[in-house]
């Protein structure tokens, strides 16, 4: 949807992509999704860029199922992952000595987390109704000077795109389009010329709502030009990386305190995450007191010093 939300950074997005390239891929099984991308037996399915996708955060998700080059770069990682394993594999290289050594290693250094880590969590587990309500009133009232819900602006547009990598006639022609909008848009209806001519179909539809926004979760380039806009007034065209807005501002939702059911979800993570973190610290103290440890002095200077 090409509307006033910001983009993610194309860095986040590169990082975002590179977490997923180490999993090893197998062959599409017949009852899978069909695949979306393919190098010779391996493939790529679409439930595994559905996984992809939902485990990123919402920001950078709206931005990558609009970069078709960032998909596509991941896919051929992934594939050239799985490749590089079975390369390696043919080779038997999981056989060599020095190999099977670091796998054992860290198949035991990895059993051995999960198992002390999975117990530690059972034996300091938080009961289901923590924190109670007056527990959380309390916390509301302590985290008041935070909990401040900024200004959110009801605005609606009419879209014109411009074509990637579009001349400046191009532009300018779009340009004068959008000029030309405004102007109608501000003698006549503006909800009916936004489902006419607005080319972002899905906040045309809705007579070129986009919804009601905070400035943050706009597009840098349309900030200042909502924030000058009065209740029903209409802007000039804004330009932003893919086209031409013409904004008009429905409402202000002026910035408050945030109510405590609004605060209640926040709050609860916060205290139950607090109080976790209080039980595991007390039980690990209790599981080595301070008193009953022996540190030689000696000793960890000397293993300290065999280091640079």
């Amino acid at each position: 949807m090409k509307t006033l939300h910001r983009q993610a950074a194309r860095s986040a997005l590169g990082l975002a992509l590179a977490a997923f390239v180490i999993p090893a891929l197998a062959q599409t099984p017949a009852t899978a999704s069909p695949p979306v991308a393919r190098l010779g037996a391996v493939s790529i399915s679409a439930n595994e860029v559905e996984r992809l996708l939902q485990a990123m955060p919402e920001a950078e998700r709206a931005q990558l199922k609009t970069d078709r080059s960032g998909l596509e770069n991941w896919l051929r990682q992934r594939l050239a992952s799985e490749q590089l394993l079975r390369e390696a594999r043919q080779q038997q290289w999981q056989e060599r000595p020095e190999v099977k050594a670091r796998v054992d290693a860290a198949v035991r250094e990895i059993t051995d987390r999960i198992v002390s880590s999975s117990y530690l969590a059972s034996v300091t587990a938080l009961p289901a109704d923590y924190p109670n309500d007056a527990e959380l009133a309390a916390a509301y009232e302590q985290a008041k000077p935070g909990l401040n819900v900024p200004a959110s602006y009801r605005v609606a547009q009419i879209y014109l795109p411009t074509p990637p990598q579009a001349d400046a006639t191009t532009t300018a022609q779009v340009r004068a389009e959008a000029v030309k909008l405004a102007a109608q848009a501000r003698k006549g209806d503006f909800a009916a010329l936004a489902k006419a001519r607005s080319q972002d179909a899905r906040s045309a539809a809705q007579g070129g709502e986009v919804g009601l926004l905070p400035l943050a979760l706009m597009l840098p380039e349309i900030r200042e030009p909502v924030a000058r806009l009065q209740p029903n007034q209409v802007s000039e065209p804004v330009q932003s990386p893919s086209g031409f807005h013409v904004l008009k501002l429905l409402a202000i939702q002026p910035a408050r305190l945030a109510t405590l059911e609004e605060a209640r979800p926040r709050l609860q993570a916060a205290l139950r995450e607090q109080r976790q973190q209080a039980l595991v610290s007390e039980y690990l103290t209790r599981m080595a007191p301070a008193a009953s440890v022996s540190i030689d002095a000696a000793a960890l200077d000397a293993a300290l010093q065999q280091r640079p």
